[in-house]
């Protein structure tokens, strides 16, 4: 049989409409990419920094809409020691402030008057740990100021004269807790908060000599003060360090003069008065402020 030359003209557009210019191909869509924040840049701890916190450099996730229930843990700057209008210090404060745009919040202060890092994990003398105890609270908000009595216990109780050893014991040791205390309240849904700590070789309290009123750490020398300015940049290096790894938000008091300043001190030169509890307060309301949008 003989092909028809319209056979031919048939079989030349199927191919024709088979074969289309890429340029006329649908173009597939990119995949969507999600814009991200890089959280802190995190220095040695061997390398100390004293660089201040911004808030541009931390990722803002948004906490659940409504009432919050908000846990605090600590030592004697969290149970509000020295506030003299006995308000209990910056966690009632804060509680009012973030109430005005979350109304019926909570607040569970479980801040303790001389505990350390290790206190609040373990508890001392009978009495329970801070830590779960704000777990059982089930909290959206947990802020932690942690660090003040293990540099006391360090230079006070420590050797004499104290040690390069002692010294890398007490960050290893810190830097335990801290990573267990963001660890476990990260895995249990709170968005975290937590201090840097002050310089406290600075403060009045350890005044040579010391307040004849409060005469405290009379074992601490100038050398062991030298020490420890050097020291709390390195435990402060480890709060950064691993307020980056949890993504959690470090609040920078170690660039303040709250401790320092005869206005916001009790008389005792170590802990804040309600001035300065009031300061206190506006530095965690202004880090918690954009979670609360």
């Amino acid at each position: 049989m003989k092909h028809q030359p319209w056979i031919f003209t048939v079989l030349l557009l199927m191919l024709s409409a088979c074969s289309l210019p890429v340029a006329d191909q649908p173009t597939p869509l990119p995949p969507t990419v999600e814009a991200t924040i890089s959280p802190p840049a995190t220095e040695s701890a061997t390398a100390p920094t004293t660089a201040p916190i911004s808030s541009t450099d931390i990722p803002v996730s948004q906490l659940p809409s409504g009432a919050l229930m908000i846990v605090t843990l600590g030592d004697s700057l969290t149970q509000g020691d020295g506030d003299d209008a006995e308000l209990g210090g910056y966690p009632q404060r804060l509680q009012k402030r973030i109430e005005t745009q979350r109304p019926g919040t909570q607040t569970f202060n479980f801040g303790k008057s001389g505990w350390t890092s290790s206190d609040v994990l373990n508890g001392v003398n009978g009495e329970t740990a801070e830590l779960p105890q704000a777990l059982a609270a089930k909290p959206n908000i947990a802020i932690i100021w942690i660090g003040s009595n293990d540099l006391w216990y360090l230079y006070e109780y420590g050797p004499d004269p104290m040690t390069a050893e002692a010294e890398q014991q007490d960050l290893a040791t810190f830097e335990t807790n801290i990573d267990s205390m963001l660890r476990q309240l990260t895995e249990s849904g709170a968005k975290v908060f937590i201090s840097l700590l002050d310089d406290q070789s600075k403060r009045p309290v350890v005044a040579n000599p010391p307040n004849p009123a409060e005469p405290a750490f009379t074992a601490t020398s100038a050398d062991d003060l030298a020490r420890m300015s050097v020291h709390v940049t390195a435990l402060n290096d480890i709060i950064k360090k691993k307020a980056a790894e949890y993504n959690t938000v470090p609040v920078d008091f170690y660039h303040t003069d709250i401790f320092t300043n005869p206005t916001t001190l009790a008389d005792d030169g170590n802990h804040p008065n309600s001035a300065g509890y009031e300061i206190i307060t506006q530095v965690w309301f202004a880090a918690i402020e954009p979670y609360l949008k």
